[in-house]
């Protein structure tokens, strides 16, 4: 019987733990609404957040941009600012990244499709007051993330690259510097990553391509078509590309629909607009045609399917061509008979 208690206990305490060590990781996250940060802790914005002051991240301290576009007119980043997948940071200051001399690490991560913009300079020092003590300073970067430096960029470190590529191997990321950039001289490098396209518009001084696919000085589209993206202005003082450079990112391919005499024409639709003789019949190739100017079309939404499926998964049998919207994974999937996928703009062949 004492044995059958003692069990008892513990795994009353065992749950206990698990609660208390939830809401720890939960409590991790402090959200941010303005206040000054200390070191040790994790700060969290979610959705678009403006401030109305610039903002001081101290050595220890983390400030994570969720999701939504986080606005402020500068930041000292002397411990880590990360901007998540699709999230962004706009400034109409300037940002400096770490302190020279200082023995401090800090960083910017940038997470896929991310971005980060600024009207003003990015002076990155060099803690390690060339490399005689530890410490770097850098930007990280995802794929399909752009950093656009609408001001001068400084570049201090000599004994690292400034700019490192941490997303997908067969990836790239945009680092733009529309003004003047400088560097310390001697060995160093903007990036020794070839995923990351260095773009200089104005002068470069003291600052190598390293191993970057580099696109410089004075830089035009007409310079370097192959390395230029969409969206990317030749004029130095247009600001703000950076969410049209990754809306057209992924340089999609289409090619034509096959011509020829259709099959057969639409018989049957649903439309919530006055019907025309014509339609649905001009339809060519069609089951069902749905018409309407201001109305969405709503498909099965479920909590979650994995791409190999499960028997925790939403769907328990499902069958291919299967169509819904996967709500924890935001997209549309289709299961092709052995995986569900994520529904991806691509060549149409």
């Amino acid at each position: 019987m004492n044995n059958l208690i003692f069990f008892d206990i513990n795994k009353k305490f065992i749950f206990l733990l698990m609660v208390a060590f939830y809401g720890m990781v939960n409590a991790q996250c402090i959200p941010y609404t303005g206040q000054l940060m200390t070191s040790g802790n994790t700060y969290c914005i979610t959705g678009n957040y403006t401030s109305a002051s610039g903002i001081n991240i101290p050595n220890g301290a983390t400030l994570i941009v969720q999701s939504g576009q986080f606005q402020v007119p500068g930041v000292q980043v002397m411990g880590e600012l990360k901007i998540n997948d699709g999230a962004s940071v706009v400034s109409n200051g300037s940002i400096t990244i770490g302190t020279f001399g200082s023995q401090v690490s800090s960083k910017i991560t940038l997470g896929t499709k991310s971005y980060l913009s600024l009207t003003g300079s990015v002076i990155q020092d060099d803690p390690s007051f060339g490399g005689l003590f530890p410490g770097t300073s850098t930007i990280e970067m995802g794929a399909g993330s752009v950093v656009e430096i609408c001001g001068t960029f400084t570049q201090r470190s000599t004994t690292y690259p400034s700019v490192k590529y941490v997303g997908a191997p067969n990836g790239k990321a945009y680092c733009i510097a529309k003004a003047d950039v400088s560097g310390g001289g001697g060995a160093a490098v903007i990036s020794d990553d070839s995923q990351i396209i260095a773009i200089a518009m104005g002068s470069v001084v003291g600052l190598g391509a390293g191993g970057s696919s580099f696109c410089g000085p004075n830089a035009t589209s007409a310079t370097c078509p192959s390395l230029w993206p969409n969206g990317l202005s030749n004029d130095t003082n247009s600001c703000g590309n950076a969410p049209v450079i990754i809306d057209d990112f992924d340089e999609f391919c289409t090619k034509l629909g096959a011509t020829g005499t259709p099959d057969g024409f639409t018989k049957f639709g649903i439309t919530v607009q006055q019907k025309t003789d014509a339609w649905p019949e001009n339809v060519p190739n069609g089951f069902l045609a749905l018409e309407a100017k201001n109305k969405g079309f709503v498909i099965t939404r479920v909590q979650h399917v994995s791409q190999t499926p499960q028997p925790s998964d939403a769907i328990a049998d499902p069958k291919e061509g299967m169509l819904l919207y996967d709500i924890q994974d935001k997209c549309v999937k289709l299961y092709n008979g052995t995986e569900w996928k994520c529904v991806k703009r691509s060549c149409n062949n």
